[in-house]
């Protein structure tokens, strides 16, 4: 691969500050855009809903307290790293970022905790560092609806509710690294399928002693404009950022080389500035396509579009990102559902987590990835009952499985016959 200048660098404490500013940015607007006095009550609120798919902060709580989640769960992760000696590269980037954009439909200030004390449980079990598993809690953090739903939704109370997260925290390392076999690296949200398939148990336990509360959909409208001009702005200053760091766009020619195949550091391989550039006009594509297809900016959504944002520093790039989407897109037209419903619409957003399909094998390919993801989300989400935040992850790691599977057969298979040939020309 050619070199490329990385332009100028930046400092553990420079990532620090800066995503710090953009986590302050969400908690700044929520305080400014709704009175003071409403945001306290709604995040009680917030901390008392079931929290299961789809639950939209911003209909529950009102968009102030909504935002201030968001920043402060963000916030959460970016401390919980930076304190742990954790280096602030791709994979954390693209876990803090996941975390404040499921801060607007799930995940919230107190229902995270007992997910990651259950994996730093772990690691003292097996006598390594928490640090070691730190990514596993952030992203397994997907499963803090349980929490929830224990305390909440069925009525049990929140000591119950925080001994099912911690148990729940301390059984997703040694999944976490089997699973990561099955889909060779092709699904981004790798804890997502993780976290699908322990919901997936942990629902049928629940279901099988009685223990089953019907979740809600809740899915704002109001606040659209506001949130799309937010995240305008918020994609376009991570492209000037990066503009002025990398003097150039001459390093995006080599980033978008990438497959993106777990694990691909963009900040490592090619310096910060083409990363935020990268983050930036990645985000402005899920921008454009909520609005090209009439979507909604509300929780979802945009939780959406900041964990593209998230993982355009660990694997998603401008490139092997839309395939995956016009695949959503065509399938949805194909099929009996609209582009810009909701499940739909948050496959669109979230199937990029199939990105490497696309990089590595083409965007044919990631069309029919796209199309094909979008059939098992829809029907996924029944089966963990919500409890799994990333419901995509889960459906992108069985398409994933299964893509996979039959394109290293069919290329074992041509082998097989080329080795087959060459010996009997020899004889």
């Amino acid at each position: 691969m050619e070199s490329v200048p990385l332009g100028r660098s930046m400092t553990q404490r420079g990532w620090f500050v800066l995503l710090s500013l953009y986590m302050l940015a969400l908690l700044g607007l929520g305080l400014v855009y709704e009175p003071l006095a409403a945001v306290p009550p709604g995040l009680v609120r917030i901390l008392q809903s079931q929290s299961v798919l789809l639950s939209d902060y911003l209909e529950i709580g009102g968009i102030g307290a909504a935002l201030v989640n968001a920043g402060l769960v963000g916030m959460a992760g970016l401390l919980l790293s930076y304190l742990n000696g954790v280096l602030l590269s791709g994979p954390i980037i693209a876990a803090v970022f996941t975390m404040a954009g499921f801060g607007l439909f799930g995940k919230n200030v107190l229902n995270i905790w007992p997910i990651i004390l259950g994996v730093a449980v772990f690691s003292r079990v097996v006598r390594r560092p928490f640090k070691s598993y730190i990514l596993v809690a952030m992203f397994g953090t997907a499963l803090a609806p349980l929490v929830s739903q224990v305390a909440y939704g069925l009525g049990l109370g929140l000591l119950p509710g925080l001994l099912f997260g911690l148990a729940t925290g301390f059984l997703l390392p040694p999944l976490a690294v089997y699973m990561l076999r099955l889909h060779q690296g092709f699904n981004i949200y790798n804890v997502g399928l993780t976290c699908g398939f322990l919901g997936l148990f942990i629902a049928s336990l629940l279901e099988g002693v009685g223990l089953q509360a019907p979740p809600s959909l809740h899915w704002s409208t109001q606040y659209s404009g506001i949130l799309g001009i937010f995240l305008l702005i918020y994609s376009c200053s991570m492209l000037l950022v990066g503009l002025y760091l990398s003097r150039s766009l001459a390093g995006l020619r080599s980033l978008i080389r990438e497959a993106g195949t777990l694990p691909t550091d963009f900040v490592e391989l090619h310096g910060p500035g083409v990363t935020l550039i990268n983050m930036g006009l990645v985000g402005l594509i899920g921008w454009g396509y909520i609005l090209l297809v009439g979507g909604v900016f509300n929780g979802p959504t945009i939780g959406g579009v900041l964990t593209m944002v998230g993982f355009a520093a660990f694997g998603k790039h401008i490139f092997n990102v839309p395939p995956l989407m016009l695949g959503v897109y065509l399938g949805s037209r194909l099929m009996v559902w609209q582009p810009a419903q909701a499940g739909p619409l948050l496959a669109a957003l979230f199937a990029t987590t199939l990105a490497p399909l696309s990089g590595a094998f083409g965007p044919l390919l990631g069309i029919l990835a796209g199309a094909i993801h979008l059939m098992l989300v829809m029907r996924t989400a029944a089966w963990h009952g919500g409890l799994n935040l990333y419901n995509n992850g889960f459906a992108g790691g069985l398409t994933a499985t299964l893509l996979v599977g039959i394109i290293g057969w069919w290329s074992s298979w041509n082998e097989d016959r080329r080795k087959e040939g060459e010996h009997e020309q020899h004889d």
